[in-house]
């Protein structure tokens, strides 16, 4: 799979250079058309390619020449106490392709990483399922038979628990699906919607929809794809507010630990709803959600669905903020040695199944930050040029 994986990188990287050859261009166009997320990463890295290939991190990536050579590039523009937006982030690509145009074969790694070690990670499809009387059965690809005995109107296709019709009582009963840190899991709800849930986050449903609205209580982040009924509104309920909709599909982030919480609306339309504040979304527009109100702007959507696609996007996104992303994938958490480093702004996207001490990899070369490991799960982030004082 390594080998597969590198071959791929390299076969993108030509293309993006217009260096293949026939032979190439065949097995290329053959793992580009394997599947639409392929096409889409590809189309992705090669808008980000063509419209910044002209800047000096591109062209130093062209000609393979040395790492310092742009880092120093970088450095001279440290007085903002800011990545250098188009060098550190539309540039890098994903993270493989990045790596690769870092790192040429036979060029080995920087040695200050050979700290970030952490425990090995488990990324899988995993979740709890907890049950009214407080029961938990671990969730599974594999757990099939267990839940059917348990809940024989429940049935785990091995990416999702699909909840069947089962004889509407007056009484709704409570499950709970419950995504562990480096988990994730879907559901799909008795009235047929359906629910990605992102690491560390957690759903309490009914096991049938009774009354005239369908609801649901959501911690942490879950896209939702609502089955129409216009006789019967569903309703999300976070923290301090909820989201309203009729049929459409929708992503919330309502981490309980953020300042912020985002309903970003990919089609249809949905109420965002603050004690007596109601806002109304349309498509490609987000809701933030503060202690002082709801704002909202048009924002690109796939930033914010990313996730859904087994990647990390972000979008001139503080530094604090995408490791909060990524200390819940990989069950890490990060601690600043000096709080300025927290607010470095930073672009890109990267697979969110890459090996963690590959990722910090990149994010190192990209700008002036350090990473050391201070145990399994702890990594300290430094400023590179302030450590090396």
């Amino acid at each position: 799979m390594r080998k597969e994986n590198d071959d791929i990188i390299r076969l993108i990287v030509k293309s993006l250079r217009g260096e293949l050859t026939p032979g190439e261009e065949t097995l290329f166009l053959s793992w580009k058309s394997r599947s639409k997320a392929n096409e889409e990463m590809y189309g992705r890295l090669e808008r980000e390619y063509k419209e910044h290939s002209e800047y000096p991190l591109f062209q130093q990536f062209d000609a393979r020449r040395e790492w310092s050579v742009v880092a120093k590039g970088i450095r001279g523009r440290r007085s903002t106490r800011r990545f250098y937006r188009v060098a550190v982030a539309a540039s890098l690509l994903i993270l493989g392709v990045a790596s690769y145009l870092l790192f040429p074969s036979g060029q080995k790694v920087p040695p200050r990483l050979a700290a970030v070690t952490p425990a090995e990670y488990s990324f899988s499809k995993k979740a709890s399922l907890i049950l009214p009387g407080g029961d938990t059965l671990q969730i599974t690809p594999v757990t099939m038979d267990t839940i059917m005995k348990q809940l024989p109107f429940v049935s785990n296709n091995g990416e999702a628990l699909v909840y069947h019709d089962i004889p509407t009582t007056d009484t709704l009963v409570y499950n709970t699906l419950e995504i562990p840190r480096g988990g994730a899991y879907s559901l799909q709800l008795a009235d047929g919607t359906k629910v990605m849930l992102n690491s560390e986050s957690r759903l309490r449903f009914p096991q049938a929809f009774t009354g005239d609205t369908r609801e649901v209580f959501l911690d942490g982040e879950g896209y939702f794809q609502v089955a129409k009924n216009t006789a019967k509104p569903f309703i999300v309920h976070c923290s301090d507010y909820k989201v309203r909709v009729l049929g459409t599909t929708f992503n919330i982030s309502a981490y309980p630990g953020d300042n912020v919480s985002m309903t970003t609306l990919v089609e249809g339309r949905v109420n965002v709803e603050r004690g007596d504040t109601r806002v109304l979304l349309t498509p490609g527009v987000m809701a933030s959600v503060t202690r002082s109100g709801i704002s909202t702007r048009e924002v690109e959507v796939d930033s914010y669905i990313s996730w859904t696609k087994d990647q990390f996007s972000f979008s001139e996104e503080r530094l604090v903020d995408l490791l909060k992303k990524i200390s819940r994938w990989y069950d890490v958490d990060f601690v600043f040695d000096d709080p300025g480093v927290e607010d470095y702004k930073f672009s890109g996207f990267i697979p969110r199944y890459e090996n963690i001490t590959a990722v910090l990899q990149i994010m190192e070369q990209a700008a002036n930050v350090t990473f050391k490991t201070v145990d399994n799960k702890k990594i300290k982030v430094y400023d590179s040029h302030e450590k090396a004082h």
